[in-house]
């Protein structure tokens, strides 16, 4: 759920890597290797495909060295933007014959070819993957999204955010009939809250490397008269450019092209834990010392309750709080017409498993210190969000008619077997009014 996007459905798909010998005949002392498979198929309109690889035993003095061996007329660039990946960005074919091309990649005394398998073209000169005309063009006046830093993998960070026109409201939730293209893109370590500059491409790999967009995740979102008829859409291509507060953003959807551009803030919610902001790493007190008194709008007992028009949903976090255990959120709320109305729960809790599969079945304990079996105390974090567990009273889809952080207290969420759960919360606020729930439903993956 990636904490504030409720909305997203994340589309998954893997692709298996294979490696072959060096081309001169001798074994991989693993000083180079790739980490990708060495043949590709590419479609007539073109794409850029990243060669991934990793040097074990660093040579003094060796760089990674690239040759088109055949098939140039076939290949635009070959780049080397970031130690552990290669990018191959191939053109159009505007003709009606496949083509084929075959490159060469070395590191001191070890090699690798790799073919590049191309569809013909339609011979019409459409297939131009590089022309300037666009089937959609949209200017997105919003950036909402997360900095994770290295959390997702070693050498690279994370930046995972929306580019729409309506943006999220105080919710996190999107605004009916608009576009959001949601980007999973990684890039240097260098623990930067903005987006840093340069240019990304698409990585059918997935394999995380700096300068790449994750296909995996990267999808067009388009809500309807409700975000409860949201479509979603996986990217086929992409590639985005990131300029001094400006992205340009050119994506491929079920054949057609799109482009968005964002003039802004490049700046996202710090998530990775790293700056002094929110996330674990053994902190007594994740808020980092942020006030945490009355943050309630509650004058005594509250029972929550859900009936009629409601929806349960659970987001698998990662390790968020980095203590080794999976981090689930769950939200549980009533809704209306498709919106978000009345009591809503979020609740935030660590289990004591690695499962990504939604094993979140235990007992919880209310804790402001991270660990097994923690439900997450709630707080403000430095964008005025609210992080950890809490219940909102929802007025409409963007205004509260109160809420409460919780604290204290204890949960209890049981498999009965059936496909249904039971969430049973006795807890309290800031100022020791009681919240609890017994609820018993189906709890959806989102």
């Amino acid at each position: 759920m990636n904490r504030i996007f409720t909305i997203v459905a994340i589309a998954t798909m893997a692709l298996f890597v294979a490696c072959e010998k060096p081309a001169d005949g001798s074994e991989n002392n693993a000083n180079f290797k790739l980490t990708t498979k060495n043949t590709f198929d590419v479609g007539a309109e073109g794409e850029t495909i990243a060669v991934t690889y990793t040097i074990a035993n660093p040579v003094a003095d060796a760089n990674i060295s690239t040759t088109i061996i055949s098939g140039k007329e076939a290949i635009k660039s070959v780049t080397n933007p970031a130690q552990g990946v290669v990018l191959v960005e191939v053109k159009a074919n505007t003709t009606t014959e496949k083509r084929l091309a075959i490159l060469n990649i070395s590191y001191s005394t070890e090699a690798y070819d790799i073919v590049i398998n191309q569809a013909a073209g339609s011979g019409s000169g459409n297939n131009n993957n590089n022309s300037e005309e666009f089937d959609v063009e949209i200017r997105a006046l919003y950036l909402d999204g997360y900095y994770y830093g290295e959390k997702y993998g070693e050498g690279a960070d994370r930046y995972a955010f929306f580019l729409s026109r309506k943006g999220l409201n105080n919710g996190g939730q999107a605004h009916p009939e608009d576009s959001y293209y949601y980007i999973d893109a990684f890039a240097p370590a260098d623990k930067s809250i903005s987006l840093p500059l340069g240019t990304y491409y698409f990585d059918k790999t997935n394999s995380g490397t700096p300068y790449t967009i994750n296909s995996q995740n990267s999808q067009l979102i388009v809500t309807g008269d409700s975000v409860e008829t949201s479509t979603s859409t996986p990217l086929t291509d992409a590639k985005m450019t990131v300029a001094a507060n400006q992205i340009t953003l050119e994506v491929t959807i079920d054949g057609k092209r799109h482009k968005v551009n964002y003039i802004g803030d490049l700046g996202m919610e710090d998530a990775s834990g790293e700056n002094g902001d929110n996330g674990g790493g053994g902190n007594d007190d994740v808020t980092g010392g942020q006030d945490k008194e009355a943050k309630t709008t509650l004058t005594g007992d509250y029972h929550v309750t859900f009936d009629g028009e409601h929806r349960a949903k659970w987001g698998y976090e990662g390790d968020y709080w980095q203590v080794g255990y999976s981090n689930y959120t769950i939200f549980i709320m009533n809704k209306s017409n498709g919106y978000v109305i009345g009591d809503t729960l979020q609740l935030d809790i660590i289990t004591d498993n690695q499962s990504k599969d939604g094993d979140f079945y235990g007992e919880y304990t209310c804790s402001y210190t991270p660990g097994k079996n923690v439900m997450m105390a709630g707080f403000t974090n430095n964008y005025a969000q609210s992080v950890g567990t809490w219940l909102f009273d929802y007025a409409s889809a963007s205004a509260y008619n109160g809420y409460a952080m919780i604290i204290d207290g204890t949960l209890k969420i049981t498999d009965n077997g059936n496909g249904t759960s039971t969430v049973v919360l006795d807890a309290y606020d800031c100022l020791n009014n009681n919240i609890t729930c017994n609820w018993t439903g189906v709890i959806e993956k989102d």
